[in-house]
This record gives C-alpha cells, structure tokens and sequence, in this order.
C-alpha cells in the first residue's frame, strides 16, 4: 500500500526542486514566503512546516530581517539520521554498519595512501600516542580511533564519503561499541602498523596493515557484532 505524500514533504521537494533548478548557490536567498506559497500552491502553515524541516538538515537558515538563506549542505545530518533509524528497527545494524566502513576504508585506501600528506602522518603518530595513553587509563579509545581513521581519509576530495564515515562513528559512539569490543587492545597494534607503514612511504605495507586491520576481530569474515559480546 502506497503511503500519500504529506503536505508538507510536497512543499520541501517543491523547494528544493526551485533550489536545483536555479542553481541558487550557500548565501542566496530563497524567495519570500508568500512567492513560494503562490508558486507551490500552499498554505503558509505547510510551507513553514517544509522550511523547518530543511533548517533542521542544515539546508537553509531562517534570519530574521533578511529571509531565508540557502546553506553549505553537507549530508552528515542525513546519514546519521538514516543510521540511527535503522538502528531502532534493526538488531543488525552495528554489524551491517561496520561491514559499510570495512568496504568503505578498503576501498578507498589507496587514494587515501597518495593524497595524505606529511603533516598528516605526524597527527597519526600523535594520535596514536593518545590511543596507547587512553586505553592504559580508560581501557578504551572511541575519540582517538574515529580521529586517526577519518584523518586517513581527509585529503580524499569526497564530502559524501566523509560524511557517511562520520555519520558511522556518531552510530558507533552512541551505542558504545568500543567498551563492548573484548579485543580492543589487539587493535592498537594494528594502528601502528598503519603509521608506521605511513612514515615509511611503502604502500604494500599500508595495504597489508589496511587489510590485516579489517580482516580480524569484529570485522573478521562471518564475524557478527554479538559475537564479540
């Protein structure tokens, strides 16, 4: 049974549509409540329910004395709430979650390999000081690992990639699944070998590391996250 398509979601994809079409660009304005009104035929109250709901995805800003300005989207909002549904829905979804991020990071890591630069080789390495440091005092390291992987992927020039992993690791902090993980100080290891592979200039040895790090543990072939509990 199709579901009928509320007032309000006309009006957004009505909006949006007038966005693309006119290639209105982070800083224009939309026009003015009562030109949209007119120009998709509804009501204030749905207008302004369509115009909150982009506020609340970072589309749009509403200024008072100005408009309404068309925002730098970016599609962290988006991922993080279609995973975090999932995840009420779903008792899978940790493991299909890190199943994303390994094929994700596996198959990106040869371009995150030739774009990283020296100075971001020397944050990895500090990082990874604070990884060995926090899990000596906390006997765990959510903060410090999502900062070394998505550090390994920040030159790549793909803001969807991006914000899809950052949307993963948002899922993953929530559900604390690094206190969870009885295997996490095998892990440390595993970073290490990344950097070192890193500082060495030799892309054989960071795919190798790449490939050893997502081929074990919770990530091992078959391995589901309830059997890591």
């Amino acid at each position: 049974m199709q579901v009928k398509e509320k007032l309000y979601e006309q009006a957004f994809r009505g909006v949006r549509t007038y966005i693309l079409q006119n290639d209105l660009k982070p800083g224009d304005l939309l026009p003015t409540e009562q030109t949209l009104c007119d120009m998709l035929g509804v009501s204030r109250n749905v207008l302004r329910e369509a115009i909150k709901a982009m506020e609340l995805m970072g589309m749009v800003s509403a200024q008072a004395g100005r408009g309404t300005v068309l925002l730098s989207f970016n599609l962290d909002f988006v991922f993080q709430n279609v995973i975090f549904a999932d995840a009420q829905e779903n008792e899978n979804v940790i493991s299909n979650m890190l199943d994303i991020r390994k094929k994700l990071e596996l198959g990106y890591m040869y371009e995150a390999f030739r774009t990283l630069q020296e100075e971001d080789i020397i944050k990895l390495r500090q990082i990874m000081i604070s990884i060995e440091q926090k899990y000596e005092t906390e006997g765990f390291f959510h903060q410090e690992d999502r900062d070394f992987h998505m550090l390994l992927f920040s030159r790549i020039e793909n803001t969807a990639l991006l914000s899809l992993l950052s949307a993963i690791w948002a899922v993953d902090e929530n559900f604390r699944v690094e206190e969870k993980h009885q295997h996490i100080a095998s892990t440390i290891p595993k970073h290490e070998n990344i950097v070192r592979a890193l500082e060495a200039g030799n892309e054989e040895a960071f795919v190798a590391a790449m490939l050893l790090h997502f081929s074990t543990g919770k990530y091992a072939p078959g391995m589901t996250f309830e059997d890591e509990l």
